[in-house]
C-alpha cells in the first residue's frame, strides 16, 4: 500500500509512512536518515521495526515518519509524535538533503515549511481524537546556531539545561534496564513551537517540566524518579512561567 499523502504543495510532497509498507519510501526515508545523521544510524533497524506499524502502536502516543519529496525524489525527513496525556508534540529527527535546502515553499525555506506542517499535524491530531487543543511542538535543539535559526522562525528557547538520552546499539538478549544503564547524555537545548490557537499562553515551570518528562520519561522510558530526569526538571530556571 502506497504511503498516505499528507500535503502537496507545487513540486513538494509529504508522505506519512508509518503503516503503509511502502518500502521504497521507507528505504529513502532511512537512506536519509543514516545520511544526515550518522552519529545515529545504530537506531535504523529500530526504525525500520516501527515503520511496520501504525500511528498508534503505543498507546498514547501519535507517531509520524514523514518522508518530503520534491519532484518526486526523497528530499526531507520528519519524525515525530503527539502524546495524548500532554497535550502536546514531540519532534524528533528534522534534516533535508543539502541540494534541496534552498527550496522555497510559499516564503518559507523547505525545512522551515516543514516545522509548521508538523505542528499543523499535531494540532490535527489533538483535533481528531477529541482532546484538548495541542499546546504546540517540543523539541531537542542542537546546542549551537540551530537555536538562534529557530528563533527567528518562531520558536522559544525553554530556561531548561536539557540533556538527550543516548542509547547503545541494539544486542540479542538485553533488557531496557541493561540499555538504560549503558546510556550516555548529550547536552541539548530545548525549544517550543506555540500552537497560536491554544488559549494557554503562559507556560509554568510546572508546564516546562511536564514537556521534560514528555521526553525523557514517555518517549525514552526514563522512570520518573531517574536522577537526570530529577536534574533536568531542577534546573528550569522560572517560576512564574514564561
Amino acid at each position: 500500500m502506497p504511503a498516505a499523502l499528507i500535503k502537496r504543495v507545487g513540486e513538494v510532497a509529504i508522505y506519512d509512512l508509518l503503516g503503509s509498507q511502502d518500502e521504497a519510501r521507507i528505504e529513502k526515508m532511512l537512506g536519509l536518515y543514516q545520511k544526515l545523521f550518522p552519529q545515529y544510524q545504530h537506531y535504523v533497524p529500530r526504525m525500520r521495526r516501527r515503520a511496520e506499524f501504525e500511528n498508534e502502536h503505543r498507546a498514547g502516543h501519535v507517531v509520524h515518519y514523514w518522508l518530503i519529496e520534491v519532484n518526486g525524489s526523497a528530499a526531507g525527513i520528519r519524525t515525530f509524535r503527539y502524546l495524548r496525556n500532554r497535550h502536546c508534540g514531540l519532534a524528533h529527527s528534522l534534516a533535508v538533503d543539502p541540494k534541496y535546502r534552498k527550496v522555497q515553499v510559499g516564503e518559507r525555506r523547505l525545512a522551515v515549511f516543514m516545522i509548521y506542517e508538523c505542528l499543523a499535524q499535531i494540532i490535527r491530531d489533538a483535533e481528531a481524537r477529541g482532546d484538548a487543543p495541542a499546546l504546540g511542538m517540543v523539541n531537542e535543539v542542537e546546542p549551537s546556531a540551530l537555536m538562534e535559526h529557530y528563533i527567528r522562525n518562531g520558536l522559544t528557547q525553554l530556561p531548561v539545561q536539557y540533556v538527550e538520552p543516548i542509547f547503545p546499539p541494539e544486542a540479542p538478549g538485553r533488557s531496557r534496564a541493561e540499555e538504560l544503564a549503558q546510556a550516555h547524555f548529550s547536552p541539548m537545548r530545548m525549544g517550543f513551537l506555540p500552537n497560536p490557537n491554544s488559549a494557554v499562553k503562559t507556560y509554568s515551570r510546572e508546564q516546562i517540566a511536564s514537556f521534560v518528562q514528555a521526553f525523557l520519561v514517555d518517549h525514552y522510558g526514563l522512570p520518573q524518579n531517574h536522577p537526570v530526569v530529577l536534574q533536568v526538571i531542577n534546573s528550569i530556571s522560572v517560576e512564574r512561567g514564561i
